[in-house]
């Protein structure tokens, strides 16, 4: 048995229909895709504040360190008190980046979630739509948030930002492809040369020049770290 061409028009004229017998639908479908961009919103306007924040604590501490390596400043137990501080202000980031991508996730599923039903009223195969609207909204919120951090982080840790923004770049040109397979060799990757970079190697003993630290990665129940 042939399957049947897919003809553009008839789909079109389907859905016109839908939509006439069922006038609920389209302000449905935008209720849902104006939460999405609300929510995404928030979860950028989030991550931008806690990111931009870190890079300057980072640029004020790069500061002291150039002026006290220069013999202009001495590291007395008032600039110690006051390193403390920032770290502190800075200790919720790791907790506002994983909020923000929560956020992100949750945000592109509101938005894409109407085209699952598109795809039943015009008659497409749409079994699997929730799952692919799901794990391509987890992709869209990992490649936003890291290209929003290179962005970040470009003008004070170049190699830093260029690490971030090749995960993103390399997302987004791979998991539009629809294979599963790259999709799969994109999240082992990624994540392995974000735990190297980010995690494993400023750990050890005396990292490369090219390892570059952006603050708080991982998150932490203690208050004195």
């Amino acid at each position: 048995v042939g399957v049947k061409a897919f003809n553009p028009r008839e789909a079109a004229a389907t859905l016109q229909a839908w939509m006439v017998s069922h006038p609920d639908f389209a302000g449905s479908a935008l209720v849902w895709i104006l939460v999405g961009l609300l929510l995404l919103a928030i979860g950028l306007l989030v991550l931008v504040f806690s990111e931009v924040r870190v890079v300057l604590v980072v640029r004020d501490q790069d500061f002291r360190t150039d002026m006290s390596k220069g013999g202009y400043m001495n590291t007395t137990d008032k600039v110690a008190e006051l390193e403390q501080r920032e770290q502190d202000t800075v200790a919720a980031r790791p907790y506002l980046t994983a909020g923000s991508v929560i956020v992100q996730f949750v945000a592109c599923i509101c938005i894409l979630k109407p085209l699952c039903d598109v795809l039943d009223i015009i008659g497409l195969p749409s079994g699997n739509c929730f799952l692919t609207v799901a794990f391509g909204s987890f992709v869209g919120a990992v490649t936003t948030t890291t290209f929003v951090m290179s962005l970040c982080w470009s003008c004070t840790r170049g190699w830093a930002a260029l690490v971030l923004l090749l995960i993103a770049v390399s997302g987004d040109l791979l998991c539009p492809t629809g294979s599963p397979f790259l999709v799969v060799i994109w999240l082992c990757s990624s994540g392995a040369a974000f735990f190297y970079y980010f995690l494993w190697l400023p750990e050890q003993g005396d990292p490369p020049s090219w390892c570059q630290s952006i603050g708080p990665i991982k998150p932490s129940m203690d208050p004195v770290e």
